[in-house]
């Protein structure tokens, strides 16, 4: 059984038919792509899989465990995650700080009140594991904001990796990089795939970034 499966999804803006009765299943461990032209229904089709907009038809699997009728933090628990194309970042505080924060809301508990942050040695651990496996250990005390774009999207993409999902849904990652940074976000997908196993979604007009890593 494929690890994700949508059944007949509808969405209608209005008149407006946006998804007629799209069906898709994605194995365990694929890339898979989702290509088209402007307009074509690909952000509201990602937008219905992650919960942001209410399906008026149709069933969203994962592994097994139906989404459709959950809230997109409840997906998360489920094992789904979502990086959008503008990057969700915290971009005033430190690289470390914004591990920190994912890692923290992956664990389901809270920094004990009038604690000191270093104290919590467990989740320090597991931020700087995370920045060690997605390559950001060298730049964990600079503000996210003064980051690269490049590496403000690697930054992003790590915090959904927190959450550490069965299924990742990437939102144009590519979307305003140059050629080098491009070819780097390339290979940290087709890494996270391998290392994590993560199954990957994604969305992408550059069609030499999608024959490249989709499969």
């Amino acid at each position: 059984m494929s690890l994700f499966r949508a059944e007949g999804l509808v969405k209608r803006f209005g008149g407006l038919l946006a998804t007629d009765h799209v069906s898709l299943a994605v194995e365990a461990g694929e890339i898979h792509a989702l290509i088209g032209p402007n307009g074509a229904g690909k952000s509201t089709l990602v937008n219905l899989i992650s919960g942001l907009l209410p399906a008026d038809a149709g069933r969203i699997v994962l592994d097994g465990v139906e989404l459709t009728a959950l809230t997109p933090h409840a997906r998360t628990r489920a094992g789904l995650a979502r990086c959008f194309q503008i990057s969700s970042v915290f971009r005033n505080d430190s690289v470390r700080d914004n591990l920190l924060l994912a890692v923290q809301a992956q664990a389901g508990s809270s920094f004990r009140c009038l604690s000191r942050r270093d104290a919590e040695h467990a989740l320090q651990e597991r931020a700087e594991a995370l920045a060690q496996r997605t390559g950001l250990a060298e730049v964990l005390e600079r503000n996210a904001g003064t980051l690269a774009h490049g590496l403000q999207k690697r930054l992003d993409l790590a915090l959904a990796l927190a959450a550490r999902p069965r299924l990742l849904l990437l939102d144009e990652p590519m979307a305003g990089m140059n050629v080098e940074e491009k070819q780097d976000m390339s290979r940290f997908i087709l890494d996270v795939n391998d290392e994590y196993g993560t199954t990957i979604v994604l969305i992408e007009h550059d069609m030499g970034v999608v024959m490249d890593i989709s499969d």
